[in-house]
């Protein structure tokens, strides 16, 4: 009996490492096997993103009326407004670019709650008003917004900022371009 359950299990094991190692799946054409930036751990993860060539495009897709962003080349103060990829899933647009050498990532969703997917613990919280609207700021520099999130017109939307290099997880931006950039986010 116990010879039995040994070859059961030891052809279990095979038959699994077997279909571990088999081929891998292809994406559909007009989405990216992960999101940029994804570490290869998250290789074999679903994704739920698609590639879109404007941030129109990228509304329609995700179904929100509208996805107004600052004009490429905005000044902010702090460099000038860069846009180099758009991307939506269900209910969500996102496009992703940088000011000056920061990065940045703005989302519009049609969820009532925070559409960043950044869940990180910052130092600083407050909440800056901009032309009647909320904004919820998080940094770890007093001031210097690196996530900062609203709801306006049934919509929510987010706008990340992250430094490079030794900055990445301190850079953020001053209200004065924080108010910039949400007044052109619409």
């Amino acid at each position: 009996m116990k010879r039995i359950f040994v070859c059961l299990m030891a052809l279990a094991t095979v038959l699994a490492m077997s279909a571990c190692s088999a081929g891998k799946m292809e994406s559909p054409s007009s989405a990216t096997p992960f999101p940029s930036g994804a570490s290869d751990s998250s290789a074999g993860m679903l994704n739920l993103w698609t590639n879109a060539a404007t941030a129109q495009e990228a509304a329609d897709g995700a179904g929100v009326v509208h996805f107004q962003l600052p004009e490429e080349g905005t000044d902010t103060g702090d460099g000038a407004v860069t846009w180099r990829e758009f991307r939506y899933m269900s209910g969500l647009a996102e496009a992703r670019g940088g000011i000056g050498t920061a990065t940045l990532t703005v989302r519009k969703g049609q969820q009532n709650a925070d559409v960043s997917g950044d869940y990180s613990v910052y130092s600083y919280k407050w909440i800056q008003e901009v032309e009647g609207r909320q904004v919820t700021c998080s940094g770890n520099e007093e001031g210097r917004a690196m996530k900062a999130i609203w709801i306006a017109d049934f919509s929510s939307y987010s706008m990340l900022v992250r430094g490079e290099g030794d900055a990445y997880s301190t850079y953020g931006v001053d209200a004065e371009t924080l108010e910039t950039l949400v007044k052109a986010i619409q």
